[in-house]
């Protein structure tokens, strides 16, 4: 099942890429207008068949430009790279070294790399403690996801769904030291590497239950939260304000309060990517949900938290992205008896893979 997976995940990279390219070369599109935000003079589609290029879209610039110059506070409440955390960009620059300093392609290369291990990860997690699922099927529905395309585009979407998976599986499995290290690294990773705690503590909990002696054995997942309070001590040693992450992040719509102008249609572009938000949104919750009833509540609480933050920032927007890397959605998917349900979610979830990758290769925004 091993030579499975890795057949599974390599056939998936070579078609994706495939069809992503020649999306990009057959359609003849417009700059994407869905929201006023999004500069069209610059966002344009660029033809090419430069396979390595359609990689980096977005949010990938900003890790380029933390490999390139360092974090670098422009202004503040302005776009600037101090919100993406450090350990995706460190990697690039570890491989840009060794193949001779092409950024994008090292990104691709880190992000390959770590959607392997967390397919082979995720099967053996699913095949130890989960034998109500199929783990071969838990692999194939993370990569036909909708937005699953991130997870080989230069994002960090492959190294944090890597880290979370091996920080659960540690905790699963007992070893809760292991768990402390990978669940530092992930929130060092991005900032709902933080959120990784709580569940884990819980899990902790589950395993051990509540007698005096266990608690020592716990310590070791406090290096979860001290993971996202170094980056936080950096702002505040490096630009002298532990809180700027929060300041930089309200120039992309993130504030944590109700901003009405995002309830504003002003495009079918606008109101068709909302309406995928929101069904991003239900489903995660509806996920979360029957977790909760099959009593898997450290599962449940991660999802319900990742979706909470995203929610309460104040917008939707990416809400896609985040829930790919809520790995209990593909366990439920797997563990599904009801053939006619099982081919919905795949051929439902296969139609909005190709329409997303479709979306960012062209630079429209797809999450």
């Amino acid at each position: 099942m091993f030579k499975k997976v890795l057949i599974l995940v390599g056939g998936w990279l070579v078609i994706v890429n495939i069809i992503g390219l020649l999306a990009l070369n057959r359609l003849n599109l417009s700059p994407d207008d869905a929201y006023s935000w999004i500069p069209v003079e610059k966002y344009t589609q660029d033809q090419s068949w430069n396979v390595i290029n359609m990689h980096a879209r977005w949010d990938s610039n900003w890790y380029m430009d933390i490999v390139k110059n360092g974090y670098e506070l422009r202004e503040v409440a302005s776009l600037s790279n101090i919100v993406f955390f450090p350990l995706y960009p460190f990697l690039i620059k570890m491989i840009a070294i060794m193949i001779g300093g092409n950024l994008i392609l090292a990104g691709w290369i880190v992000s390959s790399i770590f959607l392997i291990l967390a397919c082979i990860i995720l099967f053996h997690l699913v095949e130890k403690f989960h034998k109500e699922a199929n783990p071969f099927l838990t692999v194939f529905l993370l990569l036909i996801f909708p937005t699953a395309f991130f997870l080989n585009a230069v994002y960090t979407e492959s190294l944090f769904l890597f880290l979370s998976l091996l920080a659960f599986y540690f905790c699963l499995d007992r070893k809760y030291f292991y768990a402390g290290i990978i669940g530092l690294l992930a929130a060092l990773t991005r900032v709902t590497g933080l959120l990784l705690f709580v569940p884990l503590v819980m899990q902790f909990f589950i395993n051990e239950g509540f007698a005096k002696d266990v608690y020592k054995k716990s310590t070791a997942l406090l290096l979860i939260p001290i993971g996202t309070g170094l980056f936080f001590l950096f702002h505040w040693i490096r630009f002298g304000d532990p809180l700027l992450f929060f300041e930089i992040e309200s120039a992309w719509g993130r504030s944590f309060h109700v901003n009405h102008d995002h309830f504003i249609f002003l495009t079918h572009a606008a109101l068709a990517n909302m309406s995928f938000d929101i069904i991003y949104v239900v489903f995660g919750l509806t996920v979360a949900t029957y977790l909760v009833y099959r009593k898997q509540y450290p599962y449940a609480f991660y999802m319900v938290s990742t979706i909470g933050v995203a929610v309460a920032s104040g917008t939707l927007m990416s809400i896609g992205r985040y829930i790919l890397v809520l790995f209990p959605i593909f366990i439920v998917g797997a563990s599904i008896k009801n053939d006619t349900s099982r081919y919905i979610w795949i051929i439902i979830s296969s139609m909005l893979m190709a329409l997303n990758t479709y979306l960012f290769v062209n630079w429209y925004w797809a999450g």
